[in-house]
């Protein structure tokens, strides 16, 4: 292996830290690696799930569903994870969800995610703690911690740095966990690909017409998503606000349909402008349905070109997606 090639030191095996006190190792402390917490197995339920996390960030960037830091994933862990992987709890910073998102359901259970500002492609290469976290919903199901990827309450006040965060978008994750998870929704992944995110901006992008405009571009398109009402569209949303949480389970739940159309919940949605949120039993079961939809949106696309009409946000809904998303991002904490 040459020396420009980047190996992944996770799925590899090879779990050894940078030495202590090099620039790496400080690197890495204030991104949240612990090097007293115990390493992942790879056979276990969190590092199964942490490689599937890699794959499809590998895959999705090198396909266009998404780009720099765009995109997240999550997964609610069927066991609590060992104590000797995770920070104590008396050491894990503490935070507020959105006084809008209460998830008592989800008290004392296990939320893997990927981080705000981390890049999914990099779950691949990098130490697990760099780019994922774990949380654990307190009683109140307001209050939670984070117990992997980042550092200690005394660390940050030592360090005076910002602590890392979960995805900006964690609580449409756990309202959804909350609601449905067990029941086909412990993995939900948010990607952006390009040829949906064209023709949500076209005349094609309404409820009524959107999946129509789709179905017919691939046999697997009606047969596997007829039944579940297809493609859920949430119009105009800013990403990272309560309502999008709210809307989001209201169509994976199929509230927007006829009640003789209800008999599943759908496995995909999608957020107008913006992208897929699907869903699944495992990491991967939740991506495939993202690439289903966005087969079917470029052979549309390609198929259309000279006569769809994109059209980009004006600058009224930037300022107001800029707005909301700003208002949601002040997330309390004590610690």
């Amino acid at each position: 292996m040459s020396e420009f090639e980047l190996e992944n030191t996770y799925l590899t095996g090879n779990q050894s830290p940078p030495p202590n006190e090099s620039y790496r190792h400080k690197e890495w402390c204030k991104r949240g690696y612990q090097p007293s917490l115990a390493p992942i197995c790879p056979d276990s339920e969190m590092g199964m799930i942490i490689g599937q996390m890699g794959w499809i960030g590998s895959h999705s960037h090198s396909h266009g569903y998404l780009w720099g830091s765009a995109g997240n994933a999550g997964y609610l862990l069927q066991k609590r994870i060992s104590e000797n992987y995770l920070l104590p709890i008396s050491h894990s910073p503490r935070y507020q969800l959105p006084p809008a998102i209460v998830v008592k359901n989800l008290a004392g259970r296990h939320v893997l995610l990927s981080k705000s500002g981390c890049r999914l492609d990099m779950i691949a290469i990098e130490h697990p703690s760099l780019n994922v976290t774990v949380l654990e919903v307190e009683d109140d199901g307001c209050h939670y911690r984070m117990r992997l990827g980042t550092p200690s309450i005394q660390q940050l006040n030592q360090m005076r740095i910002e602590a890392p965060k979960p995805t900006s978008e964690f609580f449409h994750y756990m309202l959804i966990f909350d609601r449905l998870g067990d029941n086909g929704f412990n993995a939900l992944v948010h990607l952006q690909p390009k040829f949906l995110n064209l023709i949500s901006r076209s005349e094609h992008g309404s409820p009524s017409r959107f999946y129509n405009f789709l179905r017919g571009y691939e046999p697997e398109t009606p047969i596997i998503y007829d039944q579940s009402g297809g493609i859920g569209l949430v119009m105009e949303k800013a990403p990272g606000i309560p309502d999008l949480s709210f809307e989001s389970l209201r169509l994976f739940t199929g509230e927007d349909l006829v009640e003789d159309k209800r008999s599943n919940h759908r496995h995909v949605i999608y957020w107008i402008g913006h992208g897929t949120f699907s869903r699944g039993n495992d990491i991967l079961d939740a991506y495939r349905h993202t690439e289903y939809f966005e087969s079917a949106a470029r052979m549309a696309w390609e198929a259309n070109q000279k006569s769809i009409n994109a059209q980009a946000y004006t600058d009224d809904i930037v300022s107001c997606i800029m707005q909301e998303f700003q208002k949601n991002q002040t997330t309390s904490s004590s610690q």
